[in-house]
């Protein structure tokens, strides 16, 4: 489970490579022929086994962090830890005297978890960005109206398409990797951010929708008859 974030993040980030090539119009298109698809397909998997490593061998199961966090378990979930299977950090557990100490550990977790992270965050950005000058550029061509307007719904289409999984994604999940590290009780956003996890491949595709007529127009003849 927690490798299908890695792959959901790695695969938005080929879906905002591919409108980039399909915008710039320079032939480079080709790099998704067949020949060359399988690379793509192999990021996404890539990137979730990444995650997957890091929860598997960093963040995995010990006696340290099954006591810090067993009357919390207890607590919220009315369940017994040793009953349950969990990967996560204690970057400042308790050690056999009681005493606070720093987990040198969690913080390469940390730090492994934000590079994965960051990457594709950084490919959003940019591709979505370039595309929205791309996009930007061409209504200020002598086109026709009809051209004009298509540009404009596919701008603000692209517009909240890059904004919904920042927001949904990337700023949820980093922020409750980061508040811990403060010592900021964030246990109240665990809830929300699985929902909102949940829910964005249902938000995803509503700019798209929403914005272009094409498939407004159907939806609503379809929702009309």
């Amino acid at each position: 489970m927690c490798g299908c974030f890695g792959m959901t993040i790695y695969g938005i980030a080929v879906h905002f490579i591919y409108r980039l090539f399909a915008l710039e119009r320079k032939g480079r298109l080709r790099f998704f022929q067949t020949q060359c698809l399988i690379f793509w397909f192999l990021i996404p998997f890539i990137g979730g086994a990444a995650w997957f490593s890091v929860c598997f061998t960093v963040f995995s199961m010990d006696p340290m962090k099954t006591e810090y966090i067993r009357q919390t378990v207890k607590d919220y979930f009315d369940l017994e830890i040793d009953n349950c299977a969990y990967a996560g950090a204690a970057f400042y557990p308790l050690d056999k005297n009681g005493t606070k100490i720093v987990s040198e550990r969690s913080f390469i977790g940390f730090g492994l978890f934000l590079g994965v992270m960051t990457i594709p965050f950084i490919v959003v950005l940019f591709a979505g960005g370039k595309s929205w000058f791309i996009i930007r550029a061409l209504l200020k061509q002598g086109e026709t109206r009809y051209s004009k307007n298509l540009q404009m719904q596919l701008y603000k289409a692209l517009v909240a398409q890059t904004v919904i999984p920042i927001f949904l994604l990337f700023i949820p999940f980093g922020t409750i990797f980061i508040l811990p590290i403060f010592e900021i009780n964030c246990q109240f956003l665990s809830a929300p951010i699985t929902f909102v996890y949940a829910l964005y491949p249902a938000v995803d595709p509503l700019p798209t929708l929403y914005f272009v007529d094409y498939y407004r127009n159907a939806i609503t003849g379809k929702l009309g008859n």
